[in-house]
């Protein structure tokens, strides 16, 4: 199944995974393990979610529109077969089309309107455990026209699966947890502040209120022990990268 040109990006993404920096900042890690996964597999649209409680906080985005995102997390979530609620969790690899588990009628909504929205076609799912505990999921997209995801991918993946494990354990705990801790919204809000966006700017990206964002700041303050922006910045920018 697999050609010499395939062995030799697997061996390439696995020498780049293993040599990676454990203590950069959170989204500077996903990103290069996302970049990783883009230049020697071919993968062009995905995205790095940590697990808590079996939900999903906000990812890393590689080549995904934020309003995509915002739809998702919104709206279409529970419509998502390979959502870690709607999985058969015997499978490290899942494809959207192989779901044995959520019903025919509620995949069929999420991949004709919200993926055909989104000019996306398939979906699969690579779920990372430590210590047997389900802690974060790389999900791959792939847009209308191109091939659909199938055993190869899956094969591919698996060879790199311990590998990521472990070098995102070590980063896991190379953390502060209580970067961990924050909501999927806190994090988005944080990553605006960074790049320099007024409330009002983050309310329109977000698509909510401006009495909403001052709410999820007022949150960030009270975490991380700040009154102000100035503060807050200061205390996270040794840790957190704006994505």
């Amino acid at each position: 199944m697999f050609l010499e040109n395939d062995l030799e990006n697997i061996l390439k993404a696995s020498y780049h995974i293993s040599n990676m920096n454990v203590k950069q900042s959170n989204e500077g890690f996903k990103n290069e393990l996302l970049h990783t996964l883009s230049e020697h597999l071919g993968y062009h649209h995905m995205l790095f979610w940590d697990i808590s409680n079996n939900e999903l906080n906000a990812p890393v985005h590689f080549n995904i529109e934020i309003h995509t995102i915002n739809d998702y997390l919104q709206i279409y979530k529970n419509f998502d077969p390979l959502h870690p609620q709607n999985i058969d969790t015997h499978h490290a690899i899942q494809l959207m089309n192989k779901n044995e588990v959520m019903c025919l009628q509620k995949q069929t909504h999420y991949k004709e309107v919200f993926l055909r929205k989104n000019c996306y076609e398939d979906e699969m799912a690579m779920y990372l455990k430590v210590d047997d505990k389900l802690i974060a999921v790389i999900g791959f997209l792939r847009k209308i026209g191109e091939k659909l995801f199938n055993e190869k991918d899956i094969l591919m993946l698996l060879y790199l699966k311990k590998n990521i494990e472990n070098i995102y354990a070590l980063h896991h705990y190379s953390q502060p947890p209580i970067l961990f801790e924050m909501t999927a919204r806190e994090r988005e809000v944080l990553n605006f502040v960074f790049k320099g966006l007024k409330n009002v700017e983050i309310a329109q990206q977000l698509y909510v209120s401006e009495n909403t964002i001052k709410k999820h700041l007022q949150n960030l303050y009270r975490r991380f022990k700040v009154t102000n922006r100035t503060q807050l910045l200061a205390k996270c920018l040794r840790y957190i990268d704006p994505v």
